[in-house]
């Protein structure tokens, strides 16, 4: 209709009939006008779709602002310190504190319905929801294949699956993990492994690596972490800043990454930065020296430079930031638990995985907490992270979910695996 009436007023415009050859000219002219106006109604619905979409968003996230600060404010000191612990089950189980992650090792799971009612219980018993996690990450570790296990899809190491012939090998295996996990009811997996094998003589890497080529490790880690997301796990890409170019193992002792910024940018951080990009909610930091850097021989997860000024300022993280597991000796052996405390929550750390003692670790952060303005600011700041990320990836709405058919390690996905391993 607005077509007719521009059309007409243009008519009127042009003072009628001139003569074929002028008509023709003004035809063209009212033409391209009329295309004009077209395009600037277009326009206009444009931005009208596009201010829309901001408000909408903007509403969204308002919404989710206010009950970040509804749950938060809820909560007592005691259960804002348990949120920024990752505990073994045992230690969920012996102290029954509410804390904000629960990991699983194979020796928790007896069978498929005992894991998931054990899961279920667990969310059943808190008011925050908990990050239920695990390392599944295929090959040699894994938590839910092998023996003595409960009898999920076997899934090749990360090396065969990145040199496969499929091109998408890495988001088929991992859909797989990420299908029998989040069924058990898990919704976090320590994985992908972002580590680049450059170092032959690495002891505890290897062909846990997708490869040697830092651009490839980048395109695979986005396969997995894609997976993932797209079954409603939680990804967590290790070890930050990259732990396959040392001659150590963080586990054992210290490790070092004796290399300077520069190179970690073009080799190790390569599959990090990629990951950040990609969308990525949680990094793992390893117990990795990286005195080139730092000037020191402060491990990365206690790194204010490593974590605070590399990792959120100039590669612009603003996800959860969680340790490797604190019981290693690397930490063990050099580190007090106030000391680990301490640096860890001074260097950006929101999530402490696995103290050796998680008694004395919860008992010195609270008693800090109750003393100090500017650290009971902290766990405030961290805790606003771990709850925004429970409420977006609707933790609170699934943590009393109960999947009806537990069945892992099903013919189809076995069968998937072995033709995908023969191509």
């Amino acid at each position: 209709m607005k077509r007719v009436w521009i059309l007409m007023l243009l008519l009127l415009l042009s003072g009628c009939q001139i003569g074929n050859e002028k008509l023709n000219q003004q035809d063209q002219k009212i033409e391209e006008k009329l295309q004009e106006s077209e395009l600037d109604l277009k326009d206009e619905r444009e931005d009208q779709s596009d201010n829309k979409a901001v408000s909408e968003a903007s509403s969204e996230a308002s919404i989710l602002e206010a009950s970040v600060d509804q749950i938060v404010s809820s909560l007592s000191l005691e259960a804002k310190v348990a949120q920024l612990f990752y505990v073994t089950l045992e230690d969920y189980q012996r102290t029954g504190l509410p804390y904000g992650g629960i990991i699983f090792f194979k020796h928790n799971m007896i069978t498929a319905d005992q894991t998931q009612n054990t899961i279920s219980k667990i969310q059943s018993e808190l008011t925050v929801p908990a990050f239920i996690g695990l390392d599944e990450e295929g090959g040699l570790v894994t938590r839910i294949t092998g023996k003595a296990s409960i009898g999920g899809t076997e899934i090749p190491e990360a090396w065969v699956l990145g040199h496969a012939a499929i091109p998408n090998a890495v988001y088929i295996a991992n859909e797989i993990i990420a299908r029998e996990i989040r069924i058990l009811g898990f919704n976090m997996n320590f994985a992908p492994v972002g580590d680049i094998h450059t170092n032959p003589q690495n002891p505890i890497i290897g062909h846990r690596a997708f490869s040697d080529n830092p651009e490839v490790v980048a395109e695979k880690v986005i396969e997995a972490i894609r997976a993932y997301q797209n079954h409603n796990i939680i990804p967590v890409i290790k070890h930050y800043p990259g732990h396959g170019d040392t001659k150590e193992d963080s586990h054992m002792g210290t490790a070092t990454l004796n290399h300077d910024l520069s190179r970690l940018m073009t080799i190790e951080l390569v599959p990090f930065i990629e990951a950040i990009r990609g969308g990525v909610d949680v990094i793992m930091v390893g117990h990795l020296q990286v005195p080139q850097i730092t000037g020191d021989l402060t491990p990365a997860s206690l790194s204010e430079v490593m974590i605070q000024e590399i990792l959120i300022d100039e590669l612009g993280f603003d996800g959860l930031i969680v340790s490797d597991a604190l019981n290693m000796k690397s930490i063990v052996d050099e580190y007090s638990t106030e000391a680990m405390i301490n640096k860890g929550l001074d260097a950006g750390l929101n999530l402490f995985l696995m103290p050796e003692n998680v008694d004395e670790a919860y008992k010195y952060l609270l008693e800090k907490a109750q003393t100090s303005k500017e650290t009971e600011m902290k766990i405030d700041n961290t805790l606003r992270k771990i709850i925004r990320l429970k409420l977006e990836k609707n933790l609170f709405e699934h943590k009393n979910q109960v999947l009806q058919d537990p069945t892992i390690g099903r013919l189809e996905d076995r069968k998937m695996m072995t033709d995908l391993l023969n191509e």
